[in-house]
């Protein structure tokens, strides 16, 4: 399986690597939902394009001010989003299976943050996360499919293991890490 690592610092450059029969791994810091956003009005500009949220990250507000800037169509792009939710990792898994692979565009926003609940036995996690790959190797063989992740929060350590299972599976992997701020400076 060939693999590209490359430190992203604006999500333009994914687009063109974006293609059928891959899987697109890209993990980024926690907050930096927005540049995915950005990226899913690029998105339905071109064609009808499916969200899949388990983050709870999905703001059309944003997505509408994204779309806002490029055209002035915004309705007509906002028309081609589907956008299904999942809260608990099971549901990912079943919203995953119940998705037809079609050449549509797939974004799964913050795939992993329902798989970080400590309250579902690692073991079960580890089983839905192998599912959940299998199905977005259905999905990509048809359309494109991106997968955003975050490392799991400090409480959530023992779930490193979900977060690598998943970046290791994926075709190409971006990480994007945004510029530390400069330290402020104390006069006295």
């Amino acid at each position: 399986m060939r693999r590209a690592l490359s430190y992203a610092v604006g999500m333009n450059t994914l687009l063109p690597d974006l293609v059928p029969g891959q899987l697109w791994v890209i993990s980024l810091p926690r907050g930096s939902t927005r540049l995915l956003l950005d990226l899913a009005a690029q998105l339905a500009l071109e064609a009808p394009l499916r969200v899949l949220d388990g983050g709870n990250c999905f703001n059309v507000y944003t997505v509408a001010q994204a779309l806002r800037r490029r055209t002035p169509r915004v309705y007509a792009a906002l028309g081609r989003i589907n956008v299904a939710r999942a809260f608990t990792c099971y549901q990912v898994t079943t919203l995953l299976e119940n998705t037809p692979a079609d050449p549509s565009p797939t974004l799964a926003l913050d795939l992993l943050a329902t798989f970080y609940d400590e309250s579902v036995p690692l073991g079960e996690r580890r089983r839905l996360l192998q599912k959940n790959v299998a199905e977005l190797r259905r999905l990509s063989r048809q359309g494109r499919v991106l997968v955003s992740v975050s490392p799991p929060p400090p409480e959530a350590r023992q779930s490193a293991v979900l977060y690598n299972a998943l970046v290791d599976s994926a075709d190409r992997l971006s990480r994007l890490e945004l510029p530390q701020p400069a330290p402020v400076l104390r006069l006295l």
